[in-house]
């Protein structure tokens, strides 16, 4: 039988916040351009949906 892992909470807490803290300082510095990489990808996305939208329309269209 397997011995339980002991997860050391407060060690846990450390690495995520020493992963994360760097991360967050990337996004700071490069927040107008990550902002325009944003803006840009949720106007694909928006197009995408509405380009499916239609073509889901027009099938049922033609089924009647």
């Amino acid at each position: 039988m397997r011995q339980p892992i002991d997860i050391d909470i407060d060690y846990v807490f450390k690495a995520i916040v020493g992963t994360a803290s760097p991360v967050l300082d990337v996004i700071t510095s490069y927040q107008e351009q990550i902002e325009w990489h944003l803006r840009f990808a949720s106007l694909l996305v928006g197009l995408l949906v509405g380009i499916l939208s239609l073509v889901a329309m027009v099938r049922k269209l033609r089924r009647k």
